[in-house]
């Protein structure tokens, strides 16, 4: 058997773009429906070792979409194409509980976070040595093959946030299937 394997790294650039929501009826919002949603069979099984309310549990949440409308200035300078929220949800840790170090390579477009608690250990970015200070409505858009994680927590608090992934739409893709299409 012949064959021929050509390997080059490649560059990428990556980005972390943080910004900050003041609108506190999302945030409350928000925050009651991960608590009041949690997922007892998901809890502690994916890299969030805590609550978890399920990936696809806020993708037709009202508050979430309109934090979205929020932020769509921003989201334009990380991507500028149309859109779709395939993955949206909460997450609870509490004392000695984490994140997991992990990336999401299979996203297609972008990824994001949204505090809504503060006080926490951050989120911390290991490709851009960068780490991420909670404070309620701040929120983060990063690229989806960065790996990140929090570390354990070591004091009685409660920290909340709202994770999602957000996939490109094709040219063939029917934009009216979609939850969420960003017009261009």
């Amino acid at each position: 058997m012949n064959f021929d394997l050509k390997v080059k790294d490649i560059f990428l650039e990556t980005y972390i773009l943080t910004g900050k929501i003041n609108n506190l009826e999302i945030i409350n919002n928000l925050i009651n429906f991960i608590k009041n949603n949690k997922n007892k069979e998901l809890s502690y099984k994916t890299h969030v070792k805590g609550h978890f309310t399920g990936f696809k549990s806020l993708t037709e949440n009202t508050d979430f979409h309109n934090f979205l409308k929020l932020i769509q200035p921003q989201i334009q300078i990380v991507y500028q194409d149309n859109f779709e929220i395939r993955d949206a949800w909460g997450n609870i840790c509490k004392n000695n509980e984490e994140v997991t170090e992990h990336n999401h390579r299979s996203v297609s477009a972008f990824c994001g976070i949204l505090y809504l608690s503060e006080g926490g250990p951050g989120t911390y970015f290991k490709e851009h040595d960068l780490l991420i200070k909670e404070e309620i409505g701040k929120f983060v858009l990063f690229h989806p093959i960065l790996f990140h994680s929090v570390s354990k927590i070591n004091k009685d608090i409660e920290r909340i946030t709202c994770a999602f992934n957000m996939y490109a739409i094709k040219e063939w893709d029917n934009p009216q299937n979609k939850k969420w299409v960003n017009k261009n």
